[in-house]
């Protein structure tokens, strides 16, 4: 189960040294070996101008810019035209190219995996490949079900929380936000993990109501979902962590 301090930290560090880490820790504790995590002011940005993390292998990475491989990836053309995420695996490498791109991969260890598109509400594009450690690996398929949905809440952290680090930096700096009480009720509960119809029965409104608050949270803050609603929340201190159970 997702522990909901680890999200915070990735939203609290200041440093991208430390930001590294905990994203590392974190893919650790789910049993991920290797990441690679990029974020650019759009799709057709040069890839020299992205922002990368990574722990891949340099040789790797020098082979994939030399041989141009970006060219024929099958993961980055589902990235570009889909939110959801790709589990990934040789099945995906049909082309003589991809095939290529495939083997020369597993050399490195990079045989299977899950890639999470990343689409920020200003244009902003990238993703993050995450691939399972050795133990991991030999019931990948059967395992990854049980994570998929954990990372698709933590890429979006993973998303706002790099911005400060990214080409998109000077674009952070906002005014600051106003939330109605309702508001930011609203966005409280559901950071403590309350689902609209929830939300509604607490506050005595209508479901609709509620999520017409949401709508306006959005829109105030830019965001094209309520999670990065609450990790700008968080960061502003419109919302403490303390106060979550």
């Amino acid at each position: 189960m997702l522990d909901f301090d680890w999200l915070y930290r990735l939203t609290g560090c200041d440093r991208e040294t430390a930001w590294a880490e905990t994203l590392q820790a974190l893919a650790k504790k789910y049993e991920f070996g290797l990441i690679f995590y990029t974020i650019n002011t759009g799709k057709q940005a040069h890839p020299g101008h992205a922002y990368v993390h990574t722990n891949y292998p340099e040789k790797w990475l020098n082979l994939y810019e030399t041989k141009k491989f970006r060219e024929t990836d099958p993961i980055i053309r589902h990235c570009m035209s889909s939110l959801l995420p790709l589990v990934w695996d040789s099945k995906n490498f049909k082309t003589a190219a991809e095939t290529e791109l495939y083997k020369t991969g597993c050399e490195f260890g990079l045989n299977q995996g899950i890639t999470y598109p990343v689409h920020g509400p200003n244009g902003e594009f990238g993703y993050l490949t995450l691939i399972p450690g050795k133990a991991f690996s030999k019931n990948f398929q059967q395992k990854i079900n049980t994570r998929i949905a954990d990372w698709s809440l933590i890429r979006d952290y993973v998303f706002k929380s790099s911005l400060r680090f990214s080409p998109m930096a000077a674009d952070e700096g906002r005014e600051e936000t106003h939330l109605t009480a309702r508001e930011l009720e609203c966005l409280t509960l559901a950071a403590e993990g309350k689902s609209s119809w929830e939300i509604a029965g607490i506050c005595g409104c209508a479901e609709a109501t509620v999520n017409f608050h949401f709508t306006n949270v959005r829109r105030k803050f830019a965001v094209n979902s309520r999670q990065q609603a609450i990790v700008i929340a968080m960061q502003s201190g419109l919302i403490s962590p303390a106060n979550l159970p």
